[in-house]
């Protein structure tokens, strides 16, 4: 998972390739008219053989991410090489269905004057905000986290937005079958072990789904019951090897629900999949108790 977007530059294009707003983090300015044109006979061939979707290319060692909404106008950022292009394809759909919405009369004129658009430049910066602060909370998460999808925000996404059409070309079968693994119950480490997908990808697409306001993540935090006689006599009967038992021998007192088994593994100075199966062994001698993950808001303000 990434911390940031990446992205310097955000620019609106006509299809004739004139710029109607430009917004850039520095005072420097790659995206020019030149490029504008560039682009915008790119899109013509594009559209020509019915291709509309998010598109990137290299140039001069960053990345553009263009997108054409309807015939009239062509989205851009210039963005560093490497940074998330699934994540950018949902924030580029972001500002350019609210510039559309936000700007329809002004958009209709033939020489649209280009001071009224100006004021969208605190919309640019309020949408890198959010979903930055997004990417920041899921970038601290590990696999051992258990997403849950909030279906009323699915809905409405799938009837407003057309998402499932969004998702399939974004992320493919591969999507489709970890949104329908995600349960509530089950964490990112088991999806993976269980659909044979990697724990990257799957954090990937969890990223894509969180970003979008579709989902809630929980940590899971291990509560180890107090020892009594029965706790030592299963020990006994599933025979744990000396040096998973001295695992699990430190980690009781801290496996207490309210800490994450991430910061119980750090504690103890080993890696999370190694007392985590150790745990799982304990089948019914462990609760998990699950701590919702904070910062990651419903809804991005209007």
């Amino acid at each position: 998972m990434v911390e940031k977007l990446g992205i310097h530059e955000f620019m609106v294009l006509t299809s004739g390739g004139s710029p109607i707003f430009h917004f850039s983090k520095t005072e420097t300015r790659k995206l020019d008219e030149l490029l504008s044109g560039f682009l915008s006979a790119i899109t013509s061939f594009a559209t020509e053989f019915g291709e509309k979707s998010v598109q990137s290319l290299s140039f001069e060692g960053s990345e553009l991410l263009y997108e054409q909404f309807g015939t009239d106008y062509l989205f851009i950022f210039l963005v560093e090489s490497g940074s998330s292009e699934k994540v950018l394809r949902v924030v580029l759909r972001e500002l350019s269905k609210r510039f559309v919405a936000r700007y329809q009369t002004e958009l209709k004129m033939d020489i649209p004057v280009l001071d009224v658009f100006m004021d969208f430049e605190k919309d640019v910066r309020g949408v890198f905000s959010y979903y930055e602060g997004i990417l920041i909370v899921m970038s601290s998460l590990s696999a051992f986290v258990i997403p849950e999808v909030k279906k009323e925000n699915l809905d409405m996404a799938i009837r407003a937005r057309g998402f499932l059409d969004e998702f399939h070309r974004d992320l493919g079968n591969t999507g489709n079958r970890v949104l329908s693994a995600i349960d509530g119950k089950t964490s990112i480490h088991k999806i993976g072990r269980t659909l044979g997908i990697s724990e990257s990808e799957i954090s990937e697409i969890i990223e894509y789904l969180a970003i979008r306001g579709l989902l809630r993540v929980s940590k899971l935090c291990p509560i180890i019951q107090e020892k009594d006689a029965r706790f030592n006599a299963y020990l006994d009967l599933i025979g744990l090897p000396n040096k998973e038992y001295q695992l699990l021998e430190r980690a009781k007192s801290l496996c207490t629900g309210n800490r994450s088994l991430v910061e119980i593994s750090e504690r103890l100075g080993v890696i999370p999949d190694q007392l985590y199966d150790v745990l799982e062994k304990l089948g019914d001698g462990v609760d998990w108790n699950l701590i919702e993950v904070s910062g990651l808001v419903d809804e991005l303000e209007a």
